[in-house]
């Protein structure tokens, strides 16, 4: 879930009316937004802080301003948002809908952005790119007023926490520390198991979600269809399974069977050799593949003198 979307923040519609309680008084509502400082301009009351708040709250804060100003006595407030400002956020990449997105100001987070999106497609990876243009610091670290920590961020760019967002008294200054154009790479899976995948985004945000590396095995020698075959995250492939791939054995005697894997850390690859008899009888000795791996069905002596045989007869036959 996003951030409390029945907050009020800058950018909103609000119609306030003030009523000082006079039998002969028709109050007149009046339509104001709420500035980038998190205040509203409520007319003979001045500015009053309301950003951080529900409804209820801001009439409450209202009220308490107009009574310690002197305005008013006893006032009658009331106040409804008309019109919840919303950010734009483009999100491109694995999704099925990539463009631009308008999510409302109060669940402006990277999850909703994603399901404004349309989802993640099947070739999606778990790794997602947020560009911030420049913003307010503190308007881009908090989340209903929850601090959010990042899955992780770009070399260099430091956590964007800081202190809450919108004043909840009398009107006072935004932090006015900006930040230019930065990248920050968050682990949708880390972010998950953190509670943390309710990250905010700001209006203008680019959100890019990358597709995940394919996961390849290449099977070549004595088989009827050698090529690469894609194995996904949540699959074992074992060495049976991809000779069946591949269209199973061009040889009915070739059981010798060559597996090249790379090794992280290593420069010579390490060759893994295994019998498809023995695989058979065995489920230990079937090989789990992993991604890169290149298996060779060998050609031995006997395959070579069958084939040669066989080919032989053929041509003779014809």
């Amino acid at each position: 879930p996003g951030a409390n979307s029945a907050l009020i923040g800058p950018g909103d519609l609000l119609e306030v009316t003030v009523a000082s309680g006079g039998d002969d008084e028709k109050p007149i509502p009046s339509l104001t937004r709420v500035a980038e400082n998190g205040t509203v301009n409520v007319p003979l009351v001045g500015a009053v802080a309301v950003a951080g708040m529900e409804a209820i709250e801001a009439e409450q804060n209202i009220t308490a301003d107009a009574i310690q100003r002197d305005v008013f006595l006893h006032p009658a407030v009331s106040l409804e948002v008309k019109k919840q400002a919303v950010h734009r956020v483009t999100v491109i990449g694995a999704v099925d809908a990539p463009g631009v997105h308008e999510l409302p100001r109060g669940t402006s987070d990277l999850l909703s952005a994603l399901a404004a999106a349309g989802g993640l497609t099947e070739e999606a990876g778990s790794e997602v790119e947020v560009l911030r243009h420049s913003h307010m610091l503190a308007d881009s670290s908090t989340a209903g007023g929850n601090e959010v920590q990042l899955a992780s961020y770009a070399p260099g760019v430091d956590s964007p926490l800081g202190p809450p967002a919108y004043p909840t008294t009398s009107p006072q200054p935004m932090p006015t520390q900006a930040t230019g154009p930065r990248l920050e790479r968050i682990d949708l899976t880390a972010a998950q198991q953190t509670g943390n995948a309710g990250y905010r985004l700001n209006d203008g945000d680019v959100v890019t979600v990358f597709k995940r590396d394919k996961r390849i095995v290449h099977v070549a020698g004595l088989v009827n269809k050698p090529g690469q075959f894609e194995i996904t995250d949540n699959q074992d492939v074992h060495l049976l399974d991809a000779i069946a791939m591949s269209g199973g054995r061009s040889s009915p005697l070739a059981d010798k069977v060559l597996v090249i894997r790379r090794v992280p850390g290593r420069t010579d690859p390490v060759f893994i050799e295994a019998m498809m008899s023995d695989c058979k009888k065995n489920g230990r000795e079937n090989i789990r593949l992993a991604a890169g791996d290149m298996i060779s069905v060998e050609q031995t002596a006997m395959t070579f003198t069958v084939d040669t045989m066989m080919n032989f007869f053929l041509v003779s036959l014809g």
